[in-house]
């Protein structure tokens, strides 16, 4: 039996990611909040990953850890991974930002090396701010002939 999760719940994560420029660090209570429930049980937590995933966003942790009000995880959006390396190499704060995601995407989340739900939210919004800054159009000069 599938779990009903009201789109109203994922329409309005998606649209808080957007707010906050791709990255959105949300508590379970949230999720209990807009599903109207009086408890959040783990298969809706887990319908409510599936669903943003299938919206293009991911979730960090990759599943679902505890259905408590109170634990965090992260929702971001795919693109914000495609980065240049070339930029990255050479400022070392946004180095530490992507050694920080990669142990978030290579070790499970209760690995000692793997990042907190706010350091990855942080490391990503680095990522993020550089990209977007790198992705300003060059400048082009026409010329006359």
């Amino acid at each position: 039996m599938t779990i009903h999760v009201c789109p109203s719940t994922i329409d309005e994560i998606a649209r808080r990611v957007d707010a906050r420029d791709g990255v959105y660090l949300i508590k379970n209570a949230t999720v209990k909040a807009l599903e109207n429930k009086d408890r959040l049980r783990m298969e809706r937590l887990r319908r409510v990953y599936r669903l943003l995933n299938d919206r293009g966003l991911n979730c960090y942790p990759e599943n679902p850890s505890w259905p408590d009000e109170w634990w965090r995880f992260v929702v971001y959006r795919r693109e914000i991974l495609a980065v240049d390396l070339t930029r990255i190499a050479k400022d070392s704060e946004l180095m530490t930002s992507l050694e920080h995601v990669l142990a978030a995407l290579r070790y499970p989340y209760l690995h000692e090396k793997a990042p907190g739900t706010v350091r990855m939210r942080d490391a990503l919004r680095m990522l993020n701010t550089a990209k977007a800054e790198q992705s300003e159009p060059p400048h082009r000069h026409l010329s006359v002939a």
